[in-house]
């Protein structure tokens, strides 16, 4: 199920379409985001996708603008930051309880371009969810899908039957512009851009 890029009360809504109404949906996503923090703290690291160090030296070296847009809330972004040493490494930082909407609606987006001080034309939105993806080209952005594989993780076999059929997270990449398999494959489309 494709939740990523959404607020809490947006998953926790999409969570109640998907499984119904008459399910405890709250207090199941209460206890998830708990073994979340549990796995965090006995772990020590947040974990960072492959070519993210690669990418913020190259957009400091060319001095070039970006920002993180994350509709997960501001102290919980520190928290993950923190974890992996890159709290003061995103000059410019959006997140879920500073705007209105989430995504798939732009503001996220276009609050950070603001601050940053560029056109959405001429920046490039990196997501690995459908809804970034869709907020992004709703704002006139362009967009890279960085697929998030998750399935080494397993699935569950049981519990409630899913009430509606939901797409193949994989398909967001159709929607976007690019497709790199890394963040750092993102550096030759940047360069390729400002060619």
């Amino acid at each position: 199920m494709d939740l990523g890029g959404r607020t809490e009360s947006e998953i926790i809504a999409e969570l109640k379409r998907v499984f119904g109404d008459d399910k405890d949906i709250a207090g199941w996503r209460a206890y998830i985001n708990h073994q979340k923090d549990v796995i965090l703290h006995e772990r020590g690291r947040a974990g960072k996708k492959p070519g993210l160090l690669e990418l913020l030296c190259y957009l400091n070296e060319m001095n070039i603008p970006y920002a993180l847009a994350s509709s997960t809330r501001s102290g919980k972004i520190h928290e993950l930051l923190a974890s992996e040493y890159l709290v003061h490494a995103f000059p410019v930082i959006v997140s879920g309880d500073m705007v209105a909407h989430g995504k798939p609606d732009p503001e996220i987006f276009q609050v950070a371009a603001s601050r940053l001080g560029v056109n959405p034309q001429e920046a490039l939105v990196l997501e690995d969810a459908r809804a970034g993806i869709e907020a992004a080209h709703a704002g006139g952005f362009q967009s890279a899908f960085i697929f998030d594989d998750v399935s080494r993780l397993g699935t569950l076999g049981e519990g409630y039957p899913m009430l509606v059929e939901l797409p193949e997270p994989r398909e967001a990449g159709r929607l976007a512009d690019f497709r790199p398999k890394d963040l750092e494959e993102v550096i030759p489309i940047i360069i390729k851009a400002n060619a």
